[in-house]
């Protein structure tokens, strides 16, 4: 009976995905003449290329950065500080893009913070804030912190007794990097450089914010712009499969390969670094910490800057169409939330239960995986085209827009809460032999060991929608908008005391759900040398 409500939520899910399929499907009707006639185009051959290089050099540059810095948190994780920044970086993946889009005009534009103090026109003036530059200073900004987390618990997973060997060998600092902690870094750095490749090359809200035109727009925004504007479903039907077979073939080298891992989760198993004392080494690493530190999270400091500066001029919180924007967020999240969490967790028992079954287990591994693969944005498109006429009814763009994101967010469910659950499981049938225990009582044994599991992915699908962007733009009307949505509309409108309003509140709001689900979920790491 267990098994048959399994497949059946397994099935409903397949549905929803499968709907925006059929509604692509549709839409075909092209011959072959115009696929030459589309790679003939120069425009659609640069939005490829476009694609391309900006995310080669923002997952490059995230990486670049990330290493280094890991690499200093890492060797004074017994620091509060530190494990605040540790936190910190876990927090730049909730973070919504458009943060950062406002972020970076309010810092690095024409009239900005750094433009204010420093003459810094020869990188950053008002014929470069919008185009490639502006997209890579984003994408860093955004994905470096989140490449950082995981690289650090990369380097937490070094078993303490490659520690204790390096240490009766009496290796310097160069060669103890080089022989004990790069090799355990290496062997997940293409599969990092290729999550952060895929994110930077399925980014929405940053490149039709920050491009500055056609000239630097992606697939993802083509994708949108021959949707909505153009209504050339072929092209869009095009850009979407080319998307899809480009992040198939990282596909293995990212996620897939990392099935089983929670890179979510910090280890707790600490203990003293051998070069942690040097005065020398210390003071660099501190250097380190505080100057990327600065500088990956200054999004972060000039927004709530902004927000304490003008929360007192005047009272936002009574304006109309906040409080409304406000609550479709609120009620959007909550309800994605649950869902996430209700199907994540069925999804990763009926995994475990698939043990005997690997091909099967395989095969449910890579139907999630996938799922990242099709950008929200494509599954927009799908639900866009067969819903018609419909789409434009609010109770409907509430229904799509959980649908979608509950789609988009199983994938991280099952690394939040498969690990756990698998090892629960390897020691439950001989629990079970001893006690007794039936299948409901089950649910009573497993709950108190992965209730912090279960409200950390609660947390986070609730932070992750709270500030969507991508999917409610294609359903967006007068009557019906989000926080993030009022924020764009702001930014582009030049109401910049509004938009901070808007930037801050979002930004308060996204790091108290996210800061409450950490220091829960994570246990304080300890201090052996005490």
């Amino acid at each position: 009976m267990i098994y048959k409500s399994y497949y059946l939520v397994l099935s409903f899910l397949s549905l929803l995905l499968l709907l925006p399929i059929i509604g692509i499907i549709s839409k075909i009707e092209f011959e072959i003449s115009y696929l030459f006639e589309f790679f003939g185009s120069k425009y659609n051959t640069r939005i490829i290329y476009i694609s391309f290089l900006q995310a080669f050099l923002s997952a490059f540059f995230s990486c670049f950065i990330a290493v280094p810095f890991s690499f200093s948190l890492y060797r004074n994780k017994h620091l509060k500080i530190v494990k605040f920044v540790i936190s910190l970086c876990g927090y730049s993946f909730v973070i919504p893009s458009i943060l950062i889009v406002h972020s970076v005009i309010g810092i690095y534009g024409t009239n900005g913070f750094l433009n204010n103090i420093i003459n810094f026109y020869d990188l950053f003036n008002i014929n470069s804030l919008f185009g490639l530059k502006a997209i890579l200073i984003a994408h860093i900004l955004l994905n470096a912190p989140f490449a950082t987390r995981l690289f650090f618990q990369n380097l937490n997973s070094i078993p303490k007794n490659y520690i204790e060997i390096g240490n009766s060998l009496n290796l310097n600092f160069w060669s103890f990097i080089f022989k004990i902690e790069w090799p355990i870094l290496k062997q997940n750095l293409l599969s990092i450089f290729s999550i952060i490749f895929i994110l930077c090359f399925l980014s929405f809200a940053t490149v039709m914010a920050l491009g500055g035109g056609p000239r630097t727009s992606n697939i993802e925004v083509a994708i949108y712009q021959a949707a909505l504007f153009e209504l050339n479903f072929n092209k869009a039907i095009i850009l979407s499969f080319i998307q899809i077979l480009i992040c198939f073939t990282l596909l293995f080298l990212g996620f897939y390969k990392l099935k089983g891992k929670n890179y979510f989760e910090v280890q707790t198993d600490y203990f003293e670094h051998p070069f942690r004392d040097n005065i020398f080494i210390r003071s660099f690493d501190y250097l380190v910490i505080s100057i990327f530190s600065i500088i990956l999270f200054s999004p972060i400091l000039y927004i709530l800057f902004n927000f304490i500066e003008i929360i007192f001029l005047e009272n936002f919180f009574s304006k109309n169409y906040f409080l409304k924007a406000f609550i479709n967020s609120f009620i959007l999240s909550l309800i994605t939330a649950i869902l996430v969490t209700i199907f994540g967790f069925i999804i990763s028992l009926l995994l475990v239960n698939t043990k005997k079954n690997p091909i099967l287990q395989q095969i449910l591994f890579l139907i999630s995986a996938m799922i990242l693969i099709v950008s929200p944005i494509i599954i927009s498109l799908g639900y866009f085209i067969i819903l018609g006429e419909l789409r434009y009814l609010s109770w409907v763009i509430y229904i799509v827009i959980i649908t979608i994101n509950c789609v988009f967010l199983i994938p991280f469910s099952i690394l939040i809460l498969f690990t756990k659950l698998k090892n629960i499981f390897l020691n439950f049938e001989d629990i079970k032999k001893v006690f007794r225990i039936n299948e409901k009582n089950f649910i009573k044994i497993i709950y108190p060991l992965i209730k912090k599991n279960i409200f950390y992915l609660f947390s986070f699908s609730a932070a992750i929608s709270f500030g969507d962007f991508t999917v409610i733009s294609f359903f967006k009307n007068e009557s019906f908008q989000t926080l993030p949505i009022l924020l764009y509309k702001l930014i582009i409108s030049y109401r910049f005391n509004e938009a901070s309003f808007v930037a801050g509140f979002i930004l308060f709001f996204s790091l108290l759900i996210y800061f409450i689900f950490d220091n829960f979920f994570y246990k304080d790491i300890p201090d052996n040398t005490k």
